[in-house]
């Protein structure tokens, strides 16, 4: 890993041995200007450490960058005046990352500002999405170290819609809670209705 360090464009702005604009620096990251932006005012949140992608990183650092980011996008959305921001992580190859080190990007956006990051819809069946759903749950499950729950299969779906019907059967008509000041404020305003 020493040597990817020492190559690491990335390793380099962070420590300084590379000029860039940083917008934000703390002990753990730098975030800076990216010199080839998908939008003016485009940030790249930078660990110090030298980590490829998502999965190395400490559990300490994930929440640092995301409330870094939570700040930056802020700040963006205040200083230029924009209508939202785009915070995404291309984590590996496949999923677009063409540097070796993880950034996290912070666009400002505009309406129709021509930058394409929603990903086109696919049609999944019912019978794939379940299977898929039950393969996920035990992976994330045994990521988080818990129990994966059972599988909800499509009987057990109707018979938690046969319990649910018996028990409104069964339960006694709700009171109307007694009206309160806005209530009556907002009675009046409406003309009672």
């Amino acid at each position: 890993m020493a040597n990817e360090e020492q190559q690491c464009v990335f390793c380099h702005i962070a420590s300084g041995k590379i000029p860039a604009k940083k917008v934000y620096e703390d002990d753990k990251l730098v975030a800076v200007l990216d010199i080839n932006p998908g939008a003016s005012g485009h940030i790249l949140v930078v660990p110090k450490d030298h980590v490829s992608i998502m999965p190395q990183m400490s559990e300490e650092l994930v929440a640092h960058i995301g409330m870094v980011s939570k700040q930056l996008s802020h700040s963006l959305i205040r200083a230029l005046k924009v209508d939202g921001t785009s915070v995404f992580v291309a984590n590996g190859v496949a999923a677009g990352q063409r540097a070796p080190h993880f950034l996290l990007h912070v666009i400002p956006r505009k309406p129709d500002d021509g930058i394409a990051l929603q990903p086109k819809s696919v049609k999944v069946d019912e019978k794939s999405m379940r299977e898929l759903s039950n393969k996920l749950a035990v992976s994330v499950a045994k990521q988080f170290g818990i129990e994966a729950k059972a599988p909800v299969t499509p009987e057990k779906r109707e018979e938690k819609k046969e319990e649910r019907k018996e028990e409104k059967k069964e339960a006694k008509p709700e009171q109307k809670p007694a009206k309160g000041k806005l209530d009556e404020i907002a009675e009046f305003l409406t003309g009672g209705k």
